[in-house]
């Protein structure tokens, strides 16, 4: 197989760009989609779970049909996650398939998968009478993922099944409650989340924050002002997102992209980002940089949606990095990229030495092939 991928590679290697955009090669493709449908499979059969819960998403990533099959099998893995990415693939690439699956899998040994299988019972064509009987669950995410679903079918009776929750004695459920309110995310609740931001458990204000990503409102903006002073970073990083689709926020987002922690810098330079600013962009760069990983790996990750001149370079940058982390972020943001600048970079990672990069590469060329 190795041998037939570099042959494809040369053959890449001498197309200008523009080929790629009015007359594609349909030999030279076809290749690329089988070796990629290829890769897919063997890190399927891994021994490894993240590698097969990897396959999974990609898998879902890429939106092909021809996928199914895998996602159908994923969904009976042993590992849990596999499971989750599966159920969650299915529902990108075939609503029927993904319905099914969710009805099935409302029976899973895992609460999370359960919950999510609820969740798209709701949102796929389940029927009101289905999600009902959840109602009823022993467990409280069943019960939060049934609820809300209803109210987002316009049921707008059950919201309080939601909002009970917010005083649940475990904090973990506490915050799923505030999660399945910013998924709800109708004018109803905006007050119940914003109210959050007096309460005196911090993680509270910062899960509230993260719920109203994109639906802040400008009434909000003075108590925005005011937890962006705060001295918790994760406070001030949720708050920079959820001023990003505030335009009149921009000055108060411009001193963060100095702020001492990595995240706060990055969130606030991607909410500007997001408003259509051009301020704060080498904070991207710097950011790629940086001695933690994870702030390395989330700046990759981010570039997927940012539209800034140099993102194809910072990719190509954050590629080469040293942890595996980064470099499945970054390969992940190249398939969200898309495009033809993105084709010759995944086509190449085909070869990469670690199986979850190739992985990530080969589910976005079958998505950008289609």
């Amino acid at each position: 197989m190795m041998i037939r991928l570099m042959s494809v590679l040369l053959v890449l290697l001498v197309l200008p760009e523009a080929v790629f955009a009015e007359s594609r090669p349909d030999a030279v493709f076809k290749k690329i989609r089988e070796t990629s449908l290829a890769i897919l499979q063997e890190s399927y059969r891994s021994e490894r779970a993240f590698l097969r819960a990897g396959a999974a998403r990609a898998a879902g990533e890429s939106k092909d049909a021809e996928l199914v099959p895998l996602l159908n099998k994923a969904t009976e893995d042993v590992y849990p996650t596999a499971r989750l990415f599966a159920l969650q693939g299915l529902q990108k690439v075939s609503r029927t398939d993904a319905l099914k699956a969710a009805r099935r899998m409302t029976r899973d040994t895992d609460i999370w998968v359960r919950s999510a299988a609820v969740e798209i019972l709701g949102d796929e064509g389940g029927t009101s009478n289905e999600v009902r009987k959840f109602l009823m669950s022993y467990d409280v995410p069943v019960r939060m993922a049934a609820s809300s679903g209803l109210v987002k079918r316009g049921e707008g009776k059950y919201l309080e099944e939601v909002l009970e929750s917010l005083t649940h004695p475990i904090p973990v459920r506490r915050y799923q409650a505030i999660g399945y309110l910013g998924k709800i995310g109708t004018e109803a609740v905006l007050p119940h989340l914003s109210k959050l931001f007096d309460h005196a458990e911090p993680e509270m204000v910062f899960y509230s924050l993260k719920a109203l990503e994109g639906k802040t409102t400008p009434d909000m903006l003075p108590k925005l002002r005011e937890l962006i002073l705060l001295d918790n970073a994760s406070i001030r990083q949720a708050v920079a997102l959820a001023m990003g689709n505030l335009r009149e926020a921009e000055p108060d987002l411009i001193p963060l992209c100095a702020d001492k922690d990595g995240m706060v810098k990055l969130s606030a330079a991607l909410a500007l980002n997001r408003m259509g600013s051009n301020s704060c962009q080498i904070v991207f760069e710097e950011l790629l940089k940086h001695s933690d990983y994870s702030v390395r790996s989330s700046a990759a990750r981010v570039l997927g949606e940012s539209t800034i001149p140099e993102r194809v370079r910072l990719l190509k940058f954050a590629l080469e990095d040293e942890h595996s982390r980064v470099r499945t972020a970054a390969v992940r943001a190249v398939g969200m990229m898309g495009g033809p600048e993105a084709f010759p970079i995944l086509v190449e990672l085909l070869q990469d030495s670690l199986p979850v990069v190739r992985t990530y590469a080969a589910g976005n060329l079958i998505h950008l092939l289609n």
